[in-house]
């Protein structure tokens, strides 16, 4: 395994370093279905009409203007590595799902601390992306997760959502009662506690 990994990281250090068209093929081949199965999991593709592989491939394409030269020892491991393309996949989720929303919304920032930061910087984009899988990750219904999108992604009321779901929720109430639900989820979860212990220390 530790050998695997090591060839591995060798095979993303030419891709990366030395520009090596074909180590990037190689790359892309071995862990597109892994970005697929990323993609599918943000639950983007329902909300934009694209399919799970063309979010994938917008991720690829985000990250190989990302990694330059210059940036790769900021990825010492393959963990890391993996962690920045499934960041890719996440921001690239968001980044569409705001668009379909409306091209003038802005877009909004959790109570909890997910902020609208540019992503000039892999890092900040692999930050921002870990809360959001974070929060992807505890959802427990259907519900719960179009309160997540469309109250922190395309930024509408309790109102709006009700009006936009009316075979979901009952009534008003309930949107908020969702919301509160998350919220208070996510303001338990260690994951997310650990991780903004770590951008504090930071």
């Amino acid at each position: 395994m530790i050998e695997q990994e090591i060839e591995a990281y060798e095979l993303f250090r030419r891709a990366i370093v030395l520009r090596d068209e074909e180590a990037w093929e190689q790359v892309y081949v071995h862990y597109r279905l892994l970005l697929i199965a990323w993609a599918r999991r943000t639950g983007a593709a329902e909300e934009v009409g694209e399919t799970c592989a063309d979010i994938a491939d917008q991720a690829w394409a985000r990250a190989w203007s990302a990694l330059t030269p210059e940036r790769f020892a900021d990825f010492p491991t393959l963990a890391r590595l993996l962690s920045y393309l499934r960041a890719c996949v996440t921001t690239t989720a968001i980044d569409l799902m705001r668009t379909h929303g409306s091209a003038e919304r802005r877009f909004c920032s959790l109570d909890i601390d997910i902020a609208d930061r540019p992503v000039s910087d892999p890092l900040d984009a692999l930050d921002r992306a870990e809360i959001w899988q974070i929060a992807f990750g505890v959802l427990a219904t259907p519900i719960e997760r179009v309160t997540l999108i469309d109250s922190f992604v395309y930024c509408l009321s309790p109102r709006a959502i009700y009006a936009r779901h009316p075979q979901l929720f009952p009534n008003i109430a309930d949107v908020y009662r969702a919301k509160r639900n998350l919220l208070e989820r996510l303001q338990r979860s260690h994951a997310l506690q650990r991780l903004n212990a770590d951008l504090i220390a930071d």
